[in-house]
């Protein structure tokens, strides 16, 4: 596999994305063990040039699909650690090893003439409450490292994409009343922001609303996610992906092919709009 690494304190983003076409295309044509069928999927002019998508969150958001997923369009990229590699599940930054939204929103943005290059960065561990994810938290060391990686490569986030909240349920917070678990989620979400905006992150910052893992809803803490939005902080709601049943999930909590599927579309409804 070709990889290339992007050099610390410079950018040579132009370079790699033709470095990287130039290789990976032409295996896919002549090398009889590669499986990435790409093409060009933009029709007209697209919106925007280049697309870097930072995702952060639980499982729902780190490789726990059940239907794992290729890119089949051009310039859809997978960063981690300095590397551009093909965007093909399971996604390298997230720990599980099934099917992701992400390589299924990349290529919709792409085929909606959105972007002409999609680079996604993960950041994302299964069963994680947000609390993990904060400064002081057991897990905020990984976000450090991916944001460290960004800024040596050069590579900006353009949106920051949150599918957390399943493990802040009400039922999991220690005998918490709704209230009090969904204000703390609040405080720890804003958090959050604030160390992005420390880091130099300026990008829109997307929370899910999503409670939904094996039982019932938490409607308190669904309203807390919905209330995130706000237009000065750059702030905006992304799906809710509550709404998605079981005929969606493989096990009740984590999307089957069909729930993946669907979540891209709702994903993509909100970036495009």
């Amino acid at each position: 596999m070709h990889l290339l690494f992007l050099h610390s304190g410079k950018s040579y983003l132009p370079f790699a994305l033709f470095y990287l076409m130039f290789f990976f295309c032409p295996s896919c044509k002549t090398d009889p063990q590669a499986t990435i069928s790409m093409h060009n999927c933009n029709t007209a002019a697209t919106t925007h040039d280049t697309i870097v998508l930072l995702v952060m969150g639980q499982s729902n958001a780190a490789n726990y699909g059940d239907a794992r997923y290729t890119t089949h369009c051009d310039n859809t990229f997978n960063f981690y650690a300095g590397n551009l590699y093909p965007l093909s599940d399971p996604l390298k930054g997230s720990d599980g090893d099934g099917g992701s939204v992400w390589g299924r929103l990349a290529d919709k943005l792409i085929e909606s003439n959105f972007a002409k290059t999609i680079i996604v960065a993960p950041c994302a561990v299964g069963g994680t409450r947000i609390e993990q994810w904060i400064p002081g938290g057991n897990l905020h060391y990984l976000l450090q490292q991916t944001i460290h990686h960004l800024d040596s490569a050069g590579v900006k986030p353009t949106h920051v994409l949150w599918h957390q909240g399943e493990s802040n349920h009400v039922a999991y917070s220690g005998g918490l009343i709704g209230e009090q678990n969904a204000a703390n989620y609040t405080s720890s979400f804003h958090m959050l922001v604030t160390y992005l905006r420390a880091q130099g992150i300026t990008a829109p910052v997307y929370p899910v609303i999503a409670t939904r893992c094996g039982g019932s809803v938490d409607a308190l803490l669904q309203n807390a996610q919905h209330s995130l939005a706000d237009d000065s902080l750059q702030i905006f709601s992304g799906p809710n992906t509550d709404i998605l049943g079981s005929e969606y999930r493989y096990d009740n909590c984590h999307f089957n092919e069909a729930g993946l599927n669907k979540h891209a579309e709702m994903w993509a409804g909100i970036l495009i709009q």
